[in-house]
């Protein structure tokens, strides 16, 4: 049974004057087959291994979880970016909506969940004000072990930890690179546990990696399941990801350069998030060809149905013409509500659901769109699990690469990424970095009359 689909009609010419005729689609794809053809020469090379995770042996994370059910009340994730938005994305989706609002009268079998990725002190505040040291377990999570962030908030947060709780230590998890790194160092001196990112998986490639899977072990969602959805997404011949990654590549040769990704659920708000950074991260880049500087990407919006049809499909559907829409439908909602009407100037809204009344809308948004000439694509699920959210982020984790090795771009590396940080560390007196604060200090010139 096809648990996800791929619906491209608006996106074809015969719907929409700029989408692509059989002849542009056919040229596309065979560009797309390329960049798949580069990514499966670098998976050979031992070098892209996200597409290997779905074979991975999770019984350690499985077992791990397993000897810390019950014993606490919090989970606080201590990572960003690629180490916290795949983690938050499967919280959103599979665990129940406002998980973290019930109260905790006695233990309960799964702990609350709570993020600390940005280095807010309100946030980490309000995040310590509601738990307590001896009820909460710490998981770290950083590939290099020295991200200024990640690094900032566990001494933080064990510092809190070490004030309140009688063996701190037993309270910390650690998820980092398998041989090397500060944090590595620190969990092989300290005795925490250590689960391994692999050497090939960067970042915001690793939700399926230890990153994703023993934080969701740990909260009672189905790992295996995850993956199994993950591994389903390349039997169909590789055609689903071929196809986007085509339709993506002629409209940003096309001057569609901003990329929607509009899922119609609130459980898939995160979702949206985690994409965002993966396409930007991985397809944002600067190259220097034979002395010619070429910028290559396309901007990544985040939207969530129904509630941006108040607010971006204004913009979406009579603004500029310069943005594609992906919507993602959950044609089975968990838990509907059936609508009682219960004033007659809402009739009409008698025995129909909430889920329905979604979906409907996000028919009536393709509709719009279509009307005005604005191309879109929709990736149906039959419903949202464990199955079809491993599904989804495989699904993306091949379109971003293949676009990217297609287009003669690295979609691994983040340079630009980089500069800032070097700068911060520079600025934090980091050794190593005295360089690059002088450097800083050079260009970072301000005018007082440009200050009003």
């Amino acid at each position: 049974m096809q648990r996800m689909k791929v619906d491209f009609n608006y996106a074809m010419k015969a719907f929409v004057e700029c989408g692509l005729d059989d002849t542009a689609l056919e040229k596309y794809r065979e560009k797309a087959r390329m960049g798949l053809s580069r990514l499966l020469r670098l998976v050979d090379e031992d070098k892209a291994g996200f597409v290997n995770l779905p074979g991975q042996d999770t019984s350690a994370m499985k077992k791990f979880a397993k000897e810390m059910s019950g014993k606490f009340n919090d989970l606080i994730l201590i990572g960003i970016g690629g180490s916290s938005l795949g983690m938050e994305t499967l919280c959103g989706a599979l665990l129940p909506y406002g998980h973290n609002a019930r109260s905790f009268s006695q233990r309960g079998a799964f702990p609350r969940v709570w993020v600390a990725d940005n280095v807010d002190p309100a946030k980490i505040s309000a995040i310590l004000n509601e738990c307590e040291p001896e009820d909460t377990f710490i998981c770290v999570i950083t590939k290099s072990g020295s991200t200024v962030e990640t690094a900032a908030n566990f001494n933080v947060i064990y510092e809190w930890l070490d004030e309140g709780a009688k063996e701190p230590k037993k309270h910390i998890c650690t998820i980092t690179d398998p041989e090397k790194g500060t944090l590595r160092e620190i969990s092989e001196k300290e005795g925490f546990p250590v689960f391994p990112i692999p050497d090939n998986v960067g970042g915001r490639f690793s939700v399926l990696s230890p990153v994703g899977l023993l934080p969701a072990a740990l909260l009672g969602i189905d790992i295996d399941k995850l993956l199994e959805g993950a591994a389903s997404v390349t039997r169909d011949k590789y055609e689903k990801i071929i196809t986007l990654s085509s339709i993506y590549m002629y409209f940003m040769e096309n001057g569609k350069n901003i990329n929607v990704l509009m899922p119609y659920s609130s459980r898939l708000s995160s979702f949206a998030d985690w994409y965002c950074q993966l396409w930007g991260e991985s397809l944002g880049k600067r190259t220097d060809t034979d002395g010619n500087i070429v910028m290559f990407g396309s901007t990544p919006v985040k939207a969530v149905g129904v509630i941006d049809q108040h607010s971006q499909v204004q913009l979406f559907k009579e603004g500029p013409e310069d943005k594609v829409v992906t919507f993602i439908e959950v044609e089975k909602h968990e838990k509907d509500k059936k609508i009682m009407a219960e004033y007659d100037d809402y009739g009409y809204l008698e025995g129909h659901s909430l889920g329905e009344l979604c979906n409907i809308e996000l028919l009536t948004t393709e509709a719009a769109l279509k009307n005005t000439g604005k191309p879109s694509v929709k990736i149906s699920v039959d419903s949202l699990d464990e199955y079809t959210l491993g599904s989804l982020f495989m699904l993306w984790q091949y379109v971003v690469p293949v676009i990217g090795l297609a287009c003669d771009i690295d979609p691994f590396d983040q340079p630009g990424v980089e500069e800032g940080k070097n700068y911060a560390y520079g600025l934090l007196g980091k050794s190593g970095y005295e360089d690059m604060k002088q450097k800083f200090e050079e260009i970072f010139t301000k005018r007082d009359d440009f200050i009003v």
